[in-house]
């Protein structure tokens, strides 16, 4: 039997379905290939994000430790500058609180050099600044560094090593102000606080439920011998002023230690009994901070305002002897050093006994006293603006009882100083 070669058409066919098979398998074959690389670099992908991702919150939660930490360490240093009053002692505190808090699982260690030492002041924007190494110190820094050379060296990390880096440095800064504050209110009891808010001198609130019985010498008199009105005259609302300053002081955890001076001038009552009128008193002297109680501080200005309340008023504008009287129980005994001393002087008049103001205003400002100057329907408002100039202070300008209390208001709100930066 003859078989048939088979013809050169289904040859070519068989070749090609031959080529077709190892093509589809070669190409099979490298699909295969590449996904076993695709897939292993998705998984070092997926690792080494997965690794970053620990180290990255790992660094986080150190940066927040040592925030902390730093936090911590500057308020320890400043509360023990305030009270101790010593400058190495809030250094060593600082140090020693820094050590009491662990950052990525390490105490923090700082040095002494870290620790800075410095005067915060507040601006107009309601924002601090501090200034280094000023005196007297109010305020603590803290500079805290991990890294090469450093106290607390740098933090290792988990897998930073498999990726080129081991560790990490950091730092942060902290300041914190726990001040004492001592103020000074410095109140002008001449006998035009007698006369009531219209501005004109020798206008008197009527009808005065205290007027005083005698009327030999006329109506003038008669009312200049007798205690302010309660509710209307110019005392009585500086009477409410006040009251509304020492609540809102109140409200602050740092209380002020205050003291009540007012001033006239030397002036002796030209009937019976002949009362004398020295030109400036200490009402309420500075409290001692052993033992402080604002309570009591709180009540005993209080009293000795309304006990003015109760009596006549006499004498001039004796400025200067209020300011020096103020300076005085500012720097006395139980005067801190480091201490930020206030002093808020108020006048519905123009001085016109003793000596020049802006004198007193000096030497005031030369012993580190800030001083507030607030006008009371003043026609001399210029020598106080220059007066708060002079002493680092503010001027309020006042005409009616709503500014007088917005002005108290604003200044109580002045005097606490708090963690900064």
């Amino acid at each position: 039997m003859i078989r048939k070669r088979p013809s050169c058409t289904a040859g070519r066919r068989l070749r090609a379905q031959r080529d077709t098979h190892a093509v589809a398998l070669f190409s099979h074959q490298s699909r295969r290939g590449a996904a076993h690389v695709l897939i292993a670099a998705m998984v070092m992908v997926f690792l080494v994000t997965a690794a970053l991702t620990v180290d990255v919150a790992y660094m986080q939660l150190v940066r927040s430790e040592l925030r902390s930490a730093t936090d911590a360490a500057a308020k320890a240093g400043a509360e023990a500058l305030v009270r101790t009053q010593s400058e190495d002692a809030a250094i060593s505190a600082a140090v020693n609180y820094a050590k009491q808090n662990t950052v990525g699982g390490r105490p923090l260690d700082i040095r002494r050099t870290d620790v800075v030492l410095g005067r915060v002041s507040g601006g107009s924007t309601g924002t601090y600044t501090f200034i280094p190494n000023a005196t007297p110190a109010n305020a603590v820094r803290v500079d805290a560094r991990l890294g090469a050379g450093q106290a607390t060296g740098a933090v290792p990390l988990f897998f930073g090593s498999a990726l080129g880096f081991a560790d990490f440095s950091t730092s942060q800064n902290s300041t914190a102000a726990r001040q004492e504050v001592e103020v000074c209110l410095c109140l002008d009891r001449s006998g035009s606080m007698l006369f009531d808010m219209s501005g004109v001198d020798y206008s008197y609130p009527t009808p005065n439920p205290n007027l005083s019985s005698f009327s030999s010498w006329g109506t003038i008199w008669q009312y200049h011998l007798s205690p302010p009105h309660p509710t209307q005259s110019r005392w009585a609302v500086l009477e409410d002023a006040v009251s509304l300053f020492l609540r809102e002081a109140s409200a602050y955890p740092i209380h002020p230690r205050t003291t009540l001076v007012t001033w006239g001038s030397d002036y002796t009552m030209p009937i019976s009994p002949n009362t004398f009128y020295p030109a400036s008193t200490s009402d309420v002297p500075l409290p001692s901070s052993s033992g402080f109680s604002w309570s009591t501080n709180k009540t005993q200005i209080e009293n000795a305002v309304a006990n003015r309340t109760a009596n006549p008023m006499m004498g001039g504008t004796n400025m200067s002897a209020g300011i020096d009287r103020g300076v005085s129980e500012l720097t006395g005994a139980n005067s801190l050093r480091l201490s930020n001393k206030v002093l808020i002087l108020l006048t519905d008049g123009q001085w016109n006994a003793g000596r020049d103001p802006l004198d007193a205003a000096r030497d005031a400002a030369a012993r580190g006293i800030t001083i507030h100057t607030v006008s009371m329907l003043s026609t001399d408002t210029a020598t106080l603006q220059q007066i708060a100039t002079i002493g680092g202070g503010n001027f309020y300008r006042t005409s009616n009882q709503a500014q007088l209390r917005d002005a108290f208001s604003e200044l109580a709100r002045s005097l606490p100083v708090v963690l900064t930066e």
